[in-house]
Order: C-alpha cells, then structure tokens, then sequence
C-alpha cells in the first residue's frame, strides 16, 4: 500500500481508541453476525470500451465476494467490516482482457447521548477498470485505469423525533498506476432527514468539494495549457432523496434522486460545469424474489469550452433491471441488463452500450 495512505488509518486508529466507554459494572452484551457471498456469471457486452470509435463486444466471466462482520453491543455501538471484490474477464477484447475492483469498508458508531450519535467510516479501494474522464478531463474518451483510493469520513448526527440532523467531513486520496493524475479531495455534507411511515425517509442535503490536483495545470478560456499553474476544483452539490416503502411489510419500495452540482476550476474556468442528475428506483422483494429496476440520468452543461463554436454538452441515460430467485436458502440464481446512451454535440462523447448476465452465487 501507498504509504500516503499510512496517515489516513493511523487517524482511524486514533478515533477508535478515544470512543467513549459505558460506565457500567458489567462489560455490555455484543452480538457477532458474519454473512458472505459468492457468485459468478456469465454474459454479453456490447461496447466493453464504451466507446464512439473502434468498440469491442464480448462476452465475459465474472465472479465476486461480498462479507460482512458487525458487532452490535446493547450500549448502541457498531462495529461493521464490510469487503466487496468483483472480477470480469473478456473473452474477445483485446484492449481490456479483464476489470478488477475491490472495496474494504470499517464503520465505527458510538451513542453519545440522547439522540446523539457519533461515527466514522474508512475505505480502502483498488480498481482496474475502464473510466469515464471526459467530465473533469481533457481526454474526452473513456479510459483504463488502474487506481487506489482511500477516505476517512466522521459524521455527528442528532436525532429531534421524527427528524435528523447530520454533519459530516471528509479527507480521501485517490492514486492512479497511469494515465490520470492523483488527488487529494476534502468535502463535507449537511443533511436534514425526516422519517415517517414504515421505516420511509425523505432528505436534503448540501455536499462541498475541494479537489487538488498533484501535477494537473491550468487551461486558458481556448484550452490550451497554461504552464507553472496548478489545477484545483471546487465543487458544490445540493441533492435531495425520497426512500419510500409502500406497504407495511416492506416488500415494494421507491427510491427517488435528484441533484445540482457546479464545479468551478481555480483558472479561466475552462473546466467549469453544470450537472442536473435524476435517478429513480423501483424494488420488490419477499422470502424468495427480488425484483429491482431502475433509471437514471444526467446533463452536463460547460460554460466554456466549444465544440464547433457552441458550448459543449453532454447527457446520457442508463435503464437497469436485475431478477433474484432465492432456493434451499443459502443459493440464488440472477439475471440482470444494462443500457446506456451518451449524447453530445462532441462526437468524442457519444457512445451506446448494453449488457446481460446471468449467474449463480452461494451464500454462507
């Protein structure tokens, strides 16, 4: 690992330890619950690259993991370690042969009061994967990449009845082996829940971000380099959600997103762009189906820079489904597919694909 990364978890280290402790005559009652799956499958791309020009269409292997440990003592606290890993293999695309991408996430909750609560979550992640950098780069095509990214992120929230407040920060590192330039980012959130229902939230939130580039320069109002510079991004989200079940059983369930995002460079403004993003969701589950498709979407409109003398704009639109049929209660088979079209007055942008899966995982 990155020794970068070494002062990210040596400060996750430090929070766990200061915790506060019950003041009790007895050690609290924790309860250990582990779950893990694995799965594989089998199925068809229709643009691995999700390229304009020269696409490759394969079909491909996966197979995946994801684990959980979580300790819940009755004081309220939470410990929870959860490890997702996927692995694709091509069988007919030359420039990719293969993605990869692991996650590792530890998340700490400490009750400190009435209503009040205390936390932190760290992740590790590793990706080998193609990469969409035509928002925030020059190269307007996608691209493979291969990356390590880290981010610690402690949060306070306080509960008032069917309301919640929560304020958050952040600090993440993101490295790439090649092709793009590394990162730090800061952020941090404000957001304002109100619950209702059969366990049914509705919430809006304010997201700011700095990101500074380590060699990235600036670019001119005509996007050419300007040398001696150094390329920062400052970034504002305000996103609203509305997670609604519609029975008391929970089994039909609506997820619905929708944000505003400016970036801003700190020069001439040649990366500065607007983004409207809407997403919707629709789930059904019981004992042994699950059922979920959903919709998402997203325009891009940049202030400065011109594509045959006109602003430059992008949108796309993403439709997904996937089926769940559990049996003997530890298997399940799943099907699921993909579409996506990218729009753009810049041919660069433009691109169509799709993909279907079906796969068999076990659970233990």
């Amino acid at each position: 690992m990155n020794p970068r990364f070494h002062l990210l978890f040596a400060f996750l280290g430090l929070v766990a330890g200061v915790a506060p402790a019950q003041e009790t005559n007895r050690s609290p009652i924790a309860i250990w619950e582990t779950e893990a799956l694995v799965s594989g499958s089998m199925g068809y791309r229709s643009n691995v690259l999700r390229s304009s020009i020269a696409a490759e269409s394969s079909a491909f292997f996966t197979t995946s993991f994801d684990a959980s440990v979580l300790r819940f003592s009755e004081s309220g606290s939470l410990v929870l370690l959860y490890l997702f890993g996927e692995d694709t293999r091509y069988l007919d695309a030359p420039s990719v042969n293969y993605e990869q991408f692991i996650s590792g996430t530890l998340q700490l909750v400490q009750p400190v009061g009435d209503g009040k609560e205390a936390g932190l979550e760290a992740n590790y992640l590793y990706q080998h994967q193609i990469f969409d950098a035509s928002a925030d780069e020059v190269n307007r095509e996608r691209v493979l990449v291969l990356g390590h990214g880290a981010y610690l992120r402690p949060y306070w929230k306080q509960a008032m009845g069917q309301w919640e407040a929560q304020a958050e920060a952040g600090l993440a590192r993101q490295e790439f082996e090649r092709t793009l330039d590394d990162y730090w980012e800061t952020e941090a959130e404000l957001r304002l829940t109100r619950n209702y229902g059969h366990r049914s939230e509705v919430s809006v939130g304010y997201l700011p971000l700095y990101r500074r580039y380590d060699t990235r320069q600036q670019f001119d109002a005509d996007g050419f380099v300007l040398p001696g510079t150094e390329l920062n991004y400052l970034q504002h989200d305000v996103e609203g959600e509305w997670r609604h079940y519609w029975d008391a059983a929970r089994s039909w369930r609506s997820l619905t997103k929708m944000s505003f995002m400016a970036n801003r460079d700190n020069g001439s403004g040649y990366f500065d762009y607007d983004r409207v993003y809407l997403r919707e969701q629709l789930r059904w589950k019981n004992d042994r189906w699950e059922v979920k498709g959903s919709a998402r979407a997203g325009w891009y409109d940049y202030r400065k820079q011109r594509i045959d003398g006109a602003h430059r704009y992008r949108s796309y639109a993403t439709v997904d489904f996937r089926v769940e049929r559990r049996f003997r209660e530890d298997w399940l088979v799943f099907g699921a597919g993909e579409h996506e079209w990218n729009v753009s007055n810049n041919p660069l942008d433009e691109y169509r694909s799709w993909m279907v899966e079906l796969g068999l995982g076990y659970e233990f």
